[in-house]
């Protein structure tokens, strides 16, 4: 018994090793779980195969420095060589190491192959379309190596929303889920330090550590819960209360004859392309009530795509990001040619959007002033709303933005915020009351759909709307 170096305990460790049918395993929740030893544990099965091809993927070096060196007390008769490392076992196994230091790092391994690919923290991993970019390696041509993917993880992090939405969210909680698409089953495994009675009694000090952690840090530390989200921009974001139907809306002032009609702008090529609309009425409650998305259209592509989206709209304003005002010398007029231009991207669009017009880049007081929209108390609404199934980039994109670590006021630019990057520049003209409209009472909600009603029939618009 004295060369056992790693014996799972019972329950959520065990089930992560005899995960088999599994072609995603995600493992964790707590810290403290044991995460690292059951993913050291996890890859030894396939090493006695000379064939087999590893892959152990850390955040960075000074991680996967800490990975190697417990690799090296784990796996004594095997021997680790070059940089980046590699761990070689007797019989001609290999487990490669990387970390994901660079955009590069997602594609690096692309044409590979690997039996087995072991993820560390993946809540690091900004978006779920570089982590599938990184498993796309995880297949095999040998016998009886079947291809397998674990990632271990805490809540929170850049990655915490999609993580959740892919492992979490999906089928009955501790049951295998079937992916509709590739027929492949993964699963959430969730581990408490509970679940590791070996941390427990060596070192209880530390159990008491999370314990007396201040919310919401204990309830996502101690007890793995990932309905919170520390570092999230956007706490006052809540999909139950601001995406809402267009008959709640048009309840409180959506689709009256005086409201104003606003568009926002972030300009991308390669890298998404975001417009949306909105009406704001006369007491500042903002409706987001059209979008458009995408990659790999020229200006004018968009200009008569958003002609389109308009449907007849008199927008008041348009307000871009400021970046399209620069002389490019690629910004087609037209998508027919690939003559060149000295125009400007907000020169090609300016004959589809006459009031286009550059928007406030202040970010820190964009994002401000878009959290106050948002506010809300049990005894008033927000000043912001969305049109359901109107706007899925912004509505996916805005719980997913965290604090920038180095500027904790600023959003981490490395996300995918083209769409909430629009949303802002549209919402710079629009101040935040500074206090949130205190809810109506039913029979109020009801006379003010009497009186529109009445209006619209007797043509008759000299009522106050700002004083209902």
């Amino acid at each position: 018994m004295s060369d056992v170096l790693f014996k799972p305990h019972e329950g959520a460790q065990t089930k992560a090793l005899q995960s088999d049918g599994l072609f995603e395993c995600c493992f964790g929740g707590s810290r403290g779980g044991g995460k690292t030893m059951v993913g050291l544990a996890w890859l030894i099965d396939y090493t006695s195969n000379p064939k087999f091809r590893g892959l152990v993927i850390r955040r960075n070096a000074d991680d996967l420095a800490d990975w190697i060196s417990r690799a090296k007390e784990f796996y004594p008769y095997a021997r680790v060589v070059g940089k980046p490392a590699e761990v070689r076992f007797p019989s001609g196994a290999v487990i490669r190491c990387g970390h994901l230091n660079s955009e590069d790092s997602y594609t690096k391994y692309q044409g590979h192959e690997y039996q087995k690919i072991l993820i560390e923290e993946a809540t690091q991993i900004p978006s779920e379309q570089s982590y599938l970019k990184l498993i796309s390696s995880c297949r095999s041509t040998v016998d009886g190596l079947i291809p397998k993917v674990m990632l271990n993880c805490n809540p929170g992090g850049k990655g915490h929303v999609w993580v959740k939405r892919r492992f979490v969210d999906v089928g009955e909680h501790n049951k295998a889920y079937k992916d509709p698409v590739t027929g492949r089953y993964r699963m959430y495994i969730p581990a408490t330090i509970y679940d590791n009675p070996t941390l427990m009694e060596k070192d209880p000090h530390y159990v008491h550590y999370l314990e007396g952690l201040p919310e919401p840090l204990r309830s996502a530390w101690l007890l793995g819960d990932w309905n919170i989200f520390t570092g999230q921009y956007f706490t006052e974001w809540n999909p139950r209360v601001h995406i809402i139907s267009v008959e709640d809306a048009e309840k409180i002032g959506y689709n009256k004859y005086n409201n104003t009609h606003y568009m926002g702008i972030d300009w991308g090529y390669a890298n998404p392309f975001s417009a949306l609309w909105c009406q704001v009425t006369d007491d500042k409650i903002v409706f987001v009530d059209d979008e458009l998305y995408g990659t790999e259209r020229h200006p004018a592509e968009w200009g008569e795509l958003m002609k389109a989206t308009n449907r007849g709209r008199d927008i008041n304003l348009v307000l871009g990001d400021p970046s399209m005002w620069a002389r490019n010398p690629m910004a087609w007029n037209s998508p027919e040619t690939t003559a060149y231009t000295d125009s400007s991207i907000a020169d090609c669009l300016s004959d589809y959007l006459p009031s286009l017009m550059k928007a406030n880049n202040s970010r820190v007081n964009g994002w401000s002033n878009m959290a106050r929209l948002m506010h809300y108390t049990d005894d008033s609404i927000p000043s912001f709303y969305i049109i359901e199934d109107r706007c899925p980039n912004l509505v996916r994109t805005i719980p997913e933005m965290i604090r920038d670590e180095k500027n904790p006021e600023d959003i981490d630019t490395t996300l995918e915020d083209h769409a909430v990057d629009s949303c802002r520049y549209m919402l710079s003209h629009i101040i935040a009351p500074h206090k949130p409209k205190p809810k109506k009472s039913y029979m109020q909600r009801q006379i003010d759909t009497l009186v529109w009603e009445e209006k619209t029939v007797n043509n008759d618009w000299s009522y106050n709307w700002g004083e209902s």
